[in-house]
């Protein structure tokens, strides 16, 4: 079976993207320790040692 994905992301401004896919548009604001990403159903922060290749995910979704 044949997966196709389609991902782009727009720098708007410095730190600050807009992320097109297929299944949606996301708003990432990135720092040196923190990326936070904010899609249609929730919020996505993210951390990590640079470097290490170690991260920290967490998810909330947005209430309804």
């Amino acid at each position: 079976m044949v997966y196709m994905r389609f991902w782009r992301r727009i720098r708007l401004l410095p730190k600050v993207f807009l992320n097109i896919s297929k299944t949606g548009i996301s708003l990432t604001i990135a720092s040196r320790v923190l990326n936070i990403t904010f899609g249609r159903n929730g919020v996505r922060f993210t951390t990590g040692l640079r470097g290490t290749g170690l991260s920290f995910t967490e998810y909330k979704k947005y209430k309804k």
